[in-house]
């Protein structure tokens, strides 16, 4: 489908995909308008990271001739004349240009919540209605816990409990317990990408989550996530490489990965441009090839884009890893860009990193976020589309997600340089085993 181009202000605008995302699975064709534009050319200046430096798409220097004085001739000159205008007349050659970004903003590529419901706080008392579980001891554990500072300290630890025999943690083994339900967008567009090449864009995720008031509003995960990012959590970079233009170019190097240089920001706590950054090749960096078109890039699927996950806290920042992955950035007339990165991912990890990630695990986003996970954990089994097991059962999900860059300068280290990522702890490294072995062995887990 060949879609024309429009203009918004002085911005053009490209149309991408998107598809609607129905409760019967079937994607349907619509377009949104995707900003690009082309950047202006000519050199943003050089800055320095110890002894490295790298040069951000330089204009052509302007050279202009001086003729030699005492002796040269009317001929000469004109020969040299004639000379210049035909070196002026052949076509320039293409120069090996480089663009780099710092992500500003990182998060789940969702729509604004069209069709869904307003989300009330959790009712606890229904969620904790068990066969075992007596209507007085609900009564007893929603009480707010008397003066104290944590009002739901009471019921917390109790949300871990759950299913149909008393001794089960059913955030480690959600399936024990019956599915709640959870509502779905009714909005008939979507971010994405078309990852399994029919009609239509892939990104259940949204289908799955997108009404969670998790991710929805001023307090969402992702406002957190990127407060805490500009914050010091983590640095990502995006590199960009090629030999022809920064407008169009069909061989373009791109790289992902981690930084282990904190953001820089004014005292507005906005993020400085054009400040350099180590880009380190981690477990968490990718490069893939791609192609520029009037400023937008697309990158060719990579079979496992590794790059560094959406993440709010340390204990769920890491690697992600997308099966199929790419990236579509669309370059802005003042240097910034906008950024989709998405791919199959494992809803299972998925699932594990949102319920054991913090000290009180699943009860801060069952509480402060009003998210029930036992909901969570079957609405990512039942949107799961892809990479099925061999008895059918979707172990993928395809995603979408949303980062805004702003330019900067991605350097090579000029030494050994790592990450300041310490992994989460072994609590919770077990809880996320127990959960994945559970699902494997089909049996219930203990708590570790």
């Amino acid at each position: 489908m060949k879609a024309a181009l429009a203009r918004i202000g002085n911005i053009t605008t490209y149309p991408y995909a998107s598809t609607a995302c129905d409760n019967d699975g079937m994607k349907r064709l619509f377009a949104r308008p995707y900003p690009h534009a082309v950047h202006p050319g000519g050199g943003r200046g050089w800055r320095g990271f110890g002894q490295t430096k790298i040069p951000q798409a330089p204009a052509p220097e302007a050279k202009s001739g001086r003729g030699h004085r005492g002796g040269t001739s009317f001929a000469h000159a004109t020969i040299l004349t004639l000379s210049t205008l035909l070196l002026l007349a052949l076509p320039a050659a293409a120069a090996p240009w480089v663009r780099s970004f710092v992500v500003t903003a990182y998060e789940p590529a969702f729509g604004d919540g069209n069709g869904c419901p307003v989300t009330p706080d959790n009712d606890f008392a229904r969620m904790l209605q068990t066969p075992w579980r007596s209507a007085n001891e609900i009564a007893e554990l929603v009480k707010p816990a008397p003066q104290s500072i944590e009002p739901y300290r009471i019921v917390a630890p109790a949300l871990h409990w759950r299913g149909f025999a008393p001794n089960i943690d059913t955030y480690l083994n959600p399936f024990a317990a019956p599915d709640p339900g959870l509502a779905q967008p009714a909005g008939k567009t979507a971010e994405g990408f078309d990852l399994d090449g029919k009609p239509g864009i892939d990104n259940a995720l949204y289908r799955a989550l997108g009404c969670l008031a998790a991710f929805r509003g001023p307090d969402s995960l992702g406002k957190r996530g990127n407060a805490r990012m500009q914050d010091g959590l983590q640095t990502i970079l995006i590199r960009l490489s090629g030999r022809a233009s920064p407008a169009r170019d069909d061989d373009v190097t791109v790289e992902i990965g981690p930084s282990p240089d904190k953001l820089e920001r004014n005292n507005r706590g906005e993020v400085l441009r054009d400040y350099s950054y180590r880009l380190v090749r981690s477990a968490q960096y990718s490069r893939l090839r791609g192609r520029i078109r009037d400023g937008v890039l697309t990158t060719t699927p990579l079979a496992e884009l590794k790059a560094p996950d959406f993440a709010w806290s340390e204990s769920n920042r890491g690697e992600a890893v997308f099966a199929q992955g790419r990236l579509r950035l669309a370059l802005a007339p003042d240097g910034s860009a906008t950024v989709l990165l998405g791919g199959w991912r494992d809803w299972r990890e998925l699932y594990a990193r949102l319920a054991f990630n913090v000290a009180i695990e699943g009860p801060f986003l069952e509480i402060p976020y009003r998210t029930n996970l036992i909901a969570v954990y079957y609405a990512l089994q039942r949107n799961a589309d892809g990479d099925p097991d061999g008895r059918g059962r979707n172990r993928a999900i395809s995603t979408a997600y949303r980062l805004a860059a702003a330019p900067a300068f991605a350097v090579d280290p000029a030494g050994p340089a790592a990450l300041s990522q310490p992994p989460p702890s072994a609590r919770i490294l077990a809880e996320r085993a127990a959960f994945l072995n559970a699902l494997a062995s089909h049996r219930t887990a203990p708590s570790p």
